[in-house]
């Protein structure tokens, strides 16, 4: 270095060009190590599992190649992959992350490659859904949903009139959108036509600031966060079918609803941003149990946010705060039956 110094050569533009690689995704992958392995592995409850800790994902960026080079170079450790993450949907084996705090969203690989979207398509991208189309993105900020290749570039937008849209979900070629500021849910058919469900208040069928919603069988469920309850409705009519929960600060109630997801034995999974844990019910609502608490170690969070759920029972949960995403396991069970 002293030489090149001597011959008047200016690294400045190779860490520039480093600089490119590091936040483009394009060439990016890998993680600075593998998710980190639970041993002994954390189940809850312990007497009687039904959930159970397998990783705890939370990569790091580093070039495709030549990474010790880009440390030498810089002077710095590969960068952490999440600023505040959100939102998370499985694509098949791939994971898709939604990270507001970055303004993109993130693949990870089965094997940790990493790509991202292009770092100036959105402002606030919070809700994400792997679709029959492409990956579906909601950006509550600039209030529009994005459709994107497996690039994760933009193939058009959707829609670029929603008032603050989070949560969004797919059913075959249908889009359901939690359009938060207007409370409503936006259906988006394949055809480009609009259909609204809902509006403000506290009657059924009726949302207060609504964030999180699912799709599972025949039921869209809905988190209707500030009227602290999930509400269940018909897939294809809209119709309002159910709804549980209460305001309080025990287990099992709903202060801050922020994710929902539909486990393969028919539970749902719901993440409370201010009790910082997660709970399971059966699909009438009744309680099952809940894990977690504040903290950074395994299985706590700070702020879970989104959640998803994938066919062969692995569920990820946005641990958003702690930048990272923690990966369960449903323990096989017979589905319980609502009465």
């Amino acid at each position: 270095m002293k030489r090149a110094q001597q011959q008047g050569i200016d690294r400045r533009p190779f860490l520039v060009l480093i600089g490119c690689l590091l936040v483009a995704g394009v060439a990016c992958s890998g993680f600075s190590s593998d998710p980190l392995s639970i041993s002994p592995r954390l189940a809850w409850p312990p007497e009687d599992p039904r959930v159970s800790l397998e990783a705890v994902i939370a990569p790091r960026l580093q070039a495709a190649a030549g990474g010790k080079w880009v440390r030498w170079l810089t002077g710095q450790p590969p960068s952490p992959l999440f600023h505040r993450p959100y939102a998370a949907a499985w694509q098949d084996e791939t994971l898709l992350v939604a990270d507001p705090g970055a303004g993109r969203v993130a693949r990870i690989g089965a094997r940790g490659r990493i790509h991202l979207s292009p770092g100036d398509l959105f402002q606030d991208p919070i809700g994400v859904a792997a679709c029959r189309a492409g990956v579906v993105v909601s950006d509550a900020r600039a209030g529009k949903l994005a459709l994107l290749d497996e690039d994760l570039k933009l193939v058009r937008w959707l829609a670029v009139d929603l008032s603050r849209p989070t949560g969004v979900a797919c059913s075959d070629d249908r889009i359901f959108v939690a359009e938060t500021a207007a409370h409503r849910i936006v259906i988006l058919e394949a055809d480009g036509s609009r259909r609204l469900l809902g509006g403000r208040g506290t009657a059924p069928g009726e949302f207060n600031f609504p964030t999180a919603v699912s799709v599972a069988g025949d039921s869209l469920w809905v988190g209707d966060v500030l009227n602290f309850r999930i509400q269940r409705l018909d897939l294809a009519s809209g119709e309002f079918l159910a709804s549980f929960g209460q305001l309080g600060d025990a287990a099992g109630e709903m202060p801050r609803i922020k994710g929902i997801a539909v486990d393969r034995a028919g539970h749902l999974w719901v993440s409370d941003a201010h009790l910082d844990q997660v709970s399971l019910y059966t699909p009438d609502g009744t309680f099952l149990m809940a894990f977690g608490r504040r903290g950074a170690d395994a299985g706590e969070f700070s702020f879970p946010a989104g959640i998803a759920a994938h066919a062969d029972g692995r569920v990820a949960v946005v641990d958003s705060l702690n930048r990272r995403v923690q990966v369960f396991r449903s323990i096989d069970r017979e589905p319980e039956t609502e009465s």
